[in-house]
């Protein structure tokens, strides 16, 4: 199948940056797949503790503060002293998209005008900061007149 041969030779699957030599400390390699190392502990992470704030019957109040409040405490990665705990820093980051997520799934109707775009505008924003760090990052590489194909170019050649 097309979508499957695709799939199998792309090499940013599953990643949200480039898998260059500038990125490398950003993947681990599973079955030969290189994996962005944050999805692969944020998203699991998400997905369990969701699950246990559903068998727990977490409200609408109890999960936002706990969103916030662990949202919060990861932005802390950004200060250098603590840059080496990226791990960490990304499970409390998946605890933290998965009490928004119950926030949002047990919000009060009369707040969803408030609580909703709140929590787009903050998803947006710190997507944006996020892509912002990857490209300055890539702007300053010599390859990044071919960007997005230098990612598969460098994935292939081992660099």
């Amino acid at each position: 199948m097309k979508i499957i041969d695709e799939l199998r030779s792309e090499p940013i699957l599953l990643a949200h940056h480039p898998l260059c030599g500038r990125f490398e400390d950003h993947f681990l390699v599973w079955r030969g797949r290189r994996l962005c190392r944050g999805c692969f502990t944020v998203y699991p992470t998400a997905a369990a503790v969701l699950l246990v704030m559903w068998a727990l019957g977490a409200g609408f109040q109890a999960s936002f503060v706990l969103a916030v409040t662990l949202f919060a405490v990861q932005l802390l990665r950004a200060l250098p002293a603590l840059r080496p705990f990226t791990v960490p820093f990304n499970i409390i980051l998946g605890a933290s998209l998965a009490s928004v997520l119950t926030a949002v799934i047990t919000c009060p109707p009369q707040l969803r005008w408030y609580v909703y775009p709140f929590v787009l505008a903050v998803y947006v924003i710190f997507i944006y900061l996020k892509g912002r760090r990857v490209l300055r990052t890539c702007r300053g590489c010599p390859g990044y007149a071919s960007f997005p194909g230098c990612a598969r170019g460098t994935a292939r050649n081992g660099r």
